[in-house]
């Protein structure tokens, strides 16, 4: 502030932001910044930057971003990533700060180069005079759509720092559920692939030359060690196939999966094999309820919702399901309804959406199928990884045991027989 004689010179600030989901900008006198930025919140402003007239950009530093931001590979920034940044973001502006501000304080704290030049650019192109929504849609790849989606709602509504916050619970609870499934599967694949290891071992260079030895001899083999020679010999003649297959289909499984026909057999397989249907299943609905849940919060129409949802679902058969269940609604059906006419859909779920339309609380609803449907993916997980263990354990030593004795009861024989 300034004071020539008895006269007091208030700073003149310039700002730019969102009301009422359109673009604003103008110039307001203020005894501090923080003032300013006080006074435009109450007038329903999202700023997105505020500076004193006589400051300048730092130019050299935004260049410098540009040149880099062309040979960084923004594949590296991760959703851990983006919900920690969603949550920082989230604080700054409830604390009062411009959104541009937010994002080069947060950038000063970041240390993965990717993401500093991604803030940056998000940051540049705020202050040029674009909504946050429109730069994070130039960045698609990085942020999905339900992001987007939310944070061009929260400019709207006026109310950015609790959408930003929603989406880092939503982000973070989306990032827990497929840890802790990834987890539970980390154990099982670990000892199959040890007890894989051993097998190929066994049947590729132990038993055969076990298998010389004995028919050597010319004494008539135990029918069990007969079966262990001829899985030995399949094995061995068919491995190099098989890894080839395998290969060809873990290579090309986009492709594949891209005929309707196959995927829509891989999708039905998912929903009906024991246990994996029953992960895969309940993850799925979670992902939508909750997808669901944190966008009608957000004030987001109930058919957008639907689908946003559908997009993010890896299920045809639930895609499907969620096209023809936007499509009633739009036709003044009820989603309940809907929804009831498909097996893969528990009762308790449509249920509790019917008991939402009928009280008007929906969004309510949908939290409370998202919050259920975690509680019990969590818990069945937790038992299926309990079981796996001692079943694990049972069938590799039973198969162990068979080995053994495909091959020592023979060996014992013979050497009584010489003695």
């Amino acid at each position: 502030m300034l004071f020539l004689g008895w006269f007091y010179i208030m700073p003149i600030y310039t700002y730019t932001g969102v009301k009422g989901g359109r673009r604003t900008k103008g110039v307001i006198e203020s005894s501090s910044r923080y003032e300013a930025i006080q006074l435009l919140r109450k007038e329903g402003i999202v700023i997105t930057e505020i500076k004193a007239e006589t400051k300048q950009a730092d130019k050299k530093e935004r260049d410098i971003a540009k040149i880099l931001s062309n040979k960084i590979n923004f594949s590296y920034v991760s959703r851990k990533d983006i919900a920690i940044i969603s949550r920082q973001i989230a604080s700054l502006l409830r604390a009062g700060m411009p959104l541009a501000e937010s994002l080069d304080t947060i950038r000063k704290q970041v240390r993965k180069n990717s993401l500093k030049i991604l803030i940056s650019n998000i940051s540049e192109g705020i202050k040029s005079g674009k909504s946050f929504s429109q730069v994070l849609a130039e960045n698609s790849n990085i942020f999905p759509e339900i992001y987007i989606g939310m944070v061009k709602t929260g400019e709207s509504s006026g109310e950015l720092d609790k959408v930003m916050e929603d989406l880092a619970d939503y982000l973070e609870k989306q990032i827990a559920i497929r840890s802790k499934i990834t987890s539970a599967m980390i154990y099982p694949v670990f000892i199959v692939l040890v007890m894989g290891g051993v097998l190929w071992v066994l049947l590729s260079f132990v038993v055969p030359k076990i298998a010389e030895l004995l028919q050597d001899v010319g004494k008539a083999l135990p029918i069990y060690t007969r079966v262990l020679i001829a899985v030995s010999e399949i094995f061995t003649a068919s491995l190099p196939y098989v890894l080839i297959v395998l290969a060809g289909l873990f290579i090309g499984r986009k492709r594949i999966l891209s005929v309707p026909k196959i995927r829509y057999y891989y999708d039905l397989f998912r929903l009906k094999f024991p246990v994996i249907s029953k992960i895969h299943t309940t993850a799925e609905i979670y992902r939508i309820f909750s997808t669901l849940s944190t966008l009608t919060k957000a004030g987001v129409p109930l058919v957008k919702a639907i689908e946003t949802s559908e997009s993010i679902t890896t299920n045809s058969l639930m895609k499907n399901a969620l096209r023809e269940t936007k499509e009633a609604i739009v036709e003044g059906k009820s989603m309940s309804d809907k929804l009831s006419e498909y097996w893969f859909f528990p009762p308790a779920v449509y249920n509790l959406v019917a008991v939402g339309e009928r009280s008007g609380e929906i969004e309510k609803m949908f939290k409370n199928i998202a919050d259920s449907l975690l509680s019990e993916l969590e818990t069945f997980v937790s038992t299926i990884t309990s079981m796996i263990e001692p079943v694990l354990i049972v069938l590799i030593g039973g198969i162990i045991f068979f080995i053994m004795l495909s091959v020592i009861v023979p060996i014992l024989e013979i050497n009584r027989s010489v003695m």
